[in-house]
C-alpha cells in the first residue's frame, strides 16, 4: 500500500454496495467502519486495492458496472457526495469539466482529470498520479465508465463517444467495454483518453442549477485548497523518487529537485508521517514489480533502471517482496 498516503472520500459507494464489499474489506486494509461513515477519509490504495479484490472474486467488468449505475436501485444516484451533485449542476459541458478538473483533488487526492481540443474533438484523460499504485484496472474503468454515463445523461444522450483508450493491459474479455461505451475501445495505450465530437464541448445540461452550483462552490474551494497543500508534495516526491531510482537517490538530491533544504523536507516529511527510506523502498518496489509483469525490458535493464548494481542483489530483494524471483513472476504473469 502507498505510504505517499494519498486519500478518497468513499462517499455513498461503500455504503450503498455495503454488502458487495463487505467480505473484502480486511483483505483490502480497510475496517468495517468505512461503511457506515462515508464522510471518513481512506488511503486511496486501500480504496483501489479493494475494487480490483472484489473485481477478481465476483466480476471482471465490476468497475464499469458500477460506473454505469448498474448495480444501484436509485436512478441517478450520485457516489461522488458534494462534488457529484456540484457536476451535474453545472451549466454546460465546458463548465463541468473545468469544474471536475479543479475539484476532483477534494473527492480523491491523486486523481487528475484533463482536457483539450484537437481539432474537431474533445479529448478527456484520466489518471492516477500516485506511481506506488500500479493494479489500477478498475478504477479507470469505474472512472471512464462513471464520466460516460454522466455525460450522456446530462446532455440528454445527444453525443455518442468516438474512442475510449485505457493505459492497461486488454481483459480477456472485452464484451462489457464495447457495449458500455458503444465505440472503439483499445488498450495498452499511453493514457486513459475518451475522445468526443467537439460539438459537446458547449452543450447545455439539462440538469443545469446555477443556484445549487454556486451554493457549493465556496465550499469546495476551501477544501480543494486544503487538499492540495499535501496532495502537491507527496505528487512531487514520488515522481522525484521515481526519477532518481536509476542513478542514485539521496535526501538532498531529492530535496533539492523539490526546491527546498534537506531540512525543510525533513520538517514536511515528519508531518505526513512518512520516512523517506521506506518511501524509497515501497515505489522502488511498486515500480519492480510493474515491469516484470508488463514490460518488455529484460531482468538486468529492469535492475539497472531500479539502481541495483546486480542482477542478483534484486533478485534478492524480489523474492523477498513477493516470493518469487522476478524470472518466475514474469513467467506466472504471462501464463495469466
Amino acid at each position: 500500500m502507498s505510504r505517499l498516503k494519498h486519500t478518497i472520500y468513499a462517499e455513498v459507494l461503500l455504503q450503498h454496495h455495503a454488502a458487495m464489499f463487505r467480505p473484502f474489506l480486511e483483505r483490502a486494509g480497510l475496517g468495517l467502519d468505512v461503511l457506515d461513515h462515508p464522510e471518513q477519509q481512506i488511503p486511496l490504495s486501500n480504496y483501489v486495492h479493494l475494487l480490483e479484490i472484489a473485481a477478481e472474486e465476483l466480476d471482471p467488468a465490476l468497475g464499469l458496472k458500477l460506473g454505469q449505475g448498474l448495480y444501484n436501485d436509485k436512478p441517478n444516484v450520485t457516489m461522488l457526495g458534494g462534488f457529484g451533485y456540484a457536476v451535474r449542476a453545472a451549466a454546460d459541458v465546458r463548465a463541468l469539466l473545468e469544474f471536475a478538473v479543479r475539484y476532483l483533488v477534494v473527492h480523491a487526492q491523486a486523481n487528475e482529470l484533463s482536457w483539450q481540443v484537437a481539432g474537431d474533438q474533445l479529448e478527456i484523460r484520466y489518471r492516477i498520479s500516485d506511481p506506488s499504485i500500479t493494479l489500477r484496472q478498475q478504477d479507470a474503468e469505474y472512472a471512464f465508465a462513471a464520466l460516460y454515463t454522466r455525460l450522456r445523461e446530462v446532455t440528454a444522450n445527444k453525443f455518442a463517444a468516438l474512442r475510449v483508450d485505457f493505459a492497461h493491459e486488454r481483459p480477456a474479455d472485452t464484451s462489457e467495454h464495447e457495449k458500455a461505451f458503444g465505440c472503439p475501445v483499445r488498450f495498452d495505450q499511453p493514457d486513459n483518453l475518451m475522445v468526443w465530437p467537439l460539438a459537446m464541448l458547449d452543450e447545455p445540461l439539462v440538469t443545469a442549477d446555477p443556484r445549487l452550483f454556486q451554493a457549493l462552490q465556496p465550499g469546495l474551494e476551501e477544501a480543494r485548497r486544503q487538499r492540495l497543500a499535501d496532495t502537491d508534495l507527496t505528487a512531487r516526491l514520488g515522481l522525484a523518487i521515481e526519477a532518481c531510482l536509476g542513478s542514485g537517490i539521496s535526501l538532498d538530491e531529492i530535496a533539492s529537485q523539490l526546491c527546498m533544504s534537506k531540512r525543510t523536507l525533513q520538517r514536511r516529511l515528519q508531518d505526513l508521517g512518512l520516512e523517506f527510506n521506506d518511501l524509497v523502498e515501497e515505489i522502488r518496489q511498486a515500480l519492480a514489480i510493474d515491469l516484470v509483469r508488463r514490460s518488455s525490458l529484460n531482468l538486468t535493464e529492469i535492475a539497472t533502471r531500479l539502481g541495483y548494481n546486480e542482477s542478483s542483489s534484486f533478485t534478492r530483494a524480489f523474492r523477498r517482496w513477493t516470493g518469487l524471483s522476478p524470472r518466475e513472476f514474469r513467467q506466472q504473469a504471462e501464463r495469466g
